[in-house]
């Protein structure tokens, strides 16, 4: 009996969720008919199920498993490990499902030492996955570029003869856990080239890794978000300024190779240096904003006339970025993001972040500044058009999701619709 075909989604978190929703809707209008389901894990399930309300979370796989223990470990575990953007009773299925699954791999003494050791890291569920994927007979799983159970649905697809797509949303990295981990999907979608030559490096199949560019990122070519940018200058009567954005979050950790404190202090420095720049420059406006796990932790100043402090819950980041003439970062997905928008970007060189992971100005999407201290100069020389340029690679049209799709489609073609 022919029909159309099933394709699971897994993924976490708000940005993951931004790049696979739209590939949904995209695949849909490639496909008509095709039956795409997600699984929209920690703080992306709600920002999934206000979208698409069939969304699948954990606790909708608890018949899956013994329920009752399930529920018991998660309340366990779930003390001071909860967060107000995940349903609580989705969090107990998350954390209890996994556990329930540490213990089944490792036994009840190497689950201990494990959580005890890695926490929610060491979580690879690989008996409850291939369960969720029996039950949902999938002929494709996609899947973001999380080392836990999206990676964990990825591999089982492998195990079972059926299509599987990586997305990776940023660079590749030798310390992205998706690049390390063996064995590889058959397709991996990736933002650049340069992206592409890394993975194939590292042994991908170089026929089966392609640049689509980051579907959380089309947004920067919606005529309704150029129309919210020059909405959001007008209200604020910035039309005739030079705004700028500051995309700060907290570091999580000091690095040996910088001198600057881990936590709060290195944003608020660079958000204090920008709040005086636009004090002594008539010409020059600034937002602020902070990461949206991290913006509650920064009492927000007053406001001032050409300063403004951003909510990431009222306002997106897209409209934002389109309306500033420069975006001043430490290692935030904004930079990349706002680059990719044509907008020249400057990265603190002193964040830990950028050398504990990555530095933008290394990767060729940012200008560098070595400190808060030279922003200033550096910030003048950028406005005056002598940043860097941003590596041509990362460049994009808006229609990543649309490619992302057509991989999955192809990949489709040649597998047998084998479930029924």
């Amino acid at each position: 009996m022919s029909r159309t075909p099933r394709v699971l989604f897994v993924s976490y978190g708000g940005g993951h969720i931004g790049m696979v929703l739209p590939v949904m809707r995209e695949l849909q209008s490639l496909l008509p008919g095709a039956d795409c389901r997600l699984m929209a894990l920690t703080t992306g399930h709600l920002k999934a199920k206000a979208v698409r309300p069939d969304t699948l979370g954990y606790r909708d796989f608890l018949h899956l498993v013994d329920a009752s223990a399930a529920r018991t470990w998660g309340e366990r575990l779930s003390e001071g490990n909860t967060s107000p953007d995940v349903p609580k009773e989705e969090t107990i299925a998350y954390l209890g499902i996994n556990y329930l699954d540490l213990i089944a791999q490792h036994g009840a003494a190497g689950a201990a030492d494990l959580y005890r050791e890695k926490g929610r890291y060491g979580f690879r569920p690989l008996h409850f996955m291939r369960r969720v994927i029996d039950a949902l007979r999938p002929d494709a799983v996609v899947a973001t570029n999380s080392p836990r159970s999206e990676r964990t649905a990825l591999d089982v697809a492998g195990e079972l003869g059926m299509p599987a797509v990586g997305m990776v949303d940023l660079f590749g990295l030798d310390n992205d856990t998706y690049v390390r981990h063996e064995p590889h999907p058959a397709w991996t979608c990736v933002i650049s080239e340069g992206v592409r030559q890394r993975l194939i490096a590292h042994g991908f199949p170089a026929g089966g890794v392609v640049v689509t560019g980051n579907p959380a990122f089309d947004g920067l070519f919606s005529a309704e978000n150029r129309s919210k940018a020059q909405q959001f200058l007008a209200e604020r009567g910035w039309r005739d300024l030079k705004p700028v954005l500051f995309a700060g979050h907290r570091e999580p950790q000091a690095h040996p190779a910088t001198p600057v404190p881990a936590g709060q202090a290195l944003p608020r420095e660079i958000e204090a240096v920008l709040r005086d720049c636009v004090r002594a420059r008539a010409n020059l406006a600034l937002t602020v904003r902070y990461h949206p796990s991290d913006w509650t932790q920064y009492p927000r100043l007053p406001d001032e006339p050409r300063i403004h402090f951003s909510e990431p819950s009222r306002e997106p980041i897209h409209p934002l970025i389109l309306a500033s003439q420069a975006v001043v970062v430490q290692t935030s997905t904004v930079g990349l993001e706002s680059a990719v928008g044509g907008k020249a970007v400057i990265s603190i060189e002193s964040s830990p972040s950028a050398h504990r992971w990555f530095s933008l100005a290394r990767l060729g999407v940012a200008t560098p500044c070595a400190t808060p201290t030279d922003l200033p100069a550096v910030l003048d020389a950028v406005l005056r058009g002598h940043g860097k340029t941003t590596d041509p690679t990362y460049q994009s049209d808006g229609r990543a999701a649309r490619r992302v799709a057509e991989v999955v489609r192809n990949a489709l073609k040649n597998a047998p619709l084998s479930r029924v």
